[in-house]
């Protein structure tokens, strides 16, 4: 499972790098971050899914990487892009990340 978190952590990773330049793009029209957002998008991202589909079944591997991809999504739209974050949205990252716990347990027996 150890394996498995660290190629999810890195996929998610890759997506929320690739998700922010593709925004700052969106605002700026800077090559570069339509360049980045696209070669994470399109080769590391894919490549992360398929090591991590070695340690464990694709509803574990999706679930792992979406809930960490939201968690740290909600944290740059709120630091980086000045987004809102209210009482309700702290509440699903708490439930988001209770749940890696919970599957973390479920998929280690």
């Amino acid at each position: 499972m150890s394996q498995l978190l660290i190629y999810t952590l890195v996929l998610a990773l890759s997506e929320t790098v690739a998700m922010t330049a593709l925004t700052k793009y969106s605002r700026s029209a800077n090559m570069y971050y339509l360049i980045t957002g696209i070669v994470l998008y399109g080769i590391i991202t894919p490549y992360m899914i398929i090591a991590s589909l070695n340690y464990s079944g694709i509803g574990t591997v999706n679930l792992l990487w979406n809930i960490t991809t939201t968690v740290s999504m909600i944290f740059i739209g709120y630091y980086f892009f000045n987004e809102k974050v209210n009482h309700l949205h702290l509440v699903s990252l708490l439930l988001g990340v209770g749940s890696i716990f919970i599957l973390y347990m479920a998929d280690d027996k």
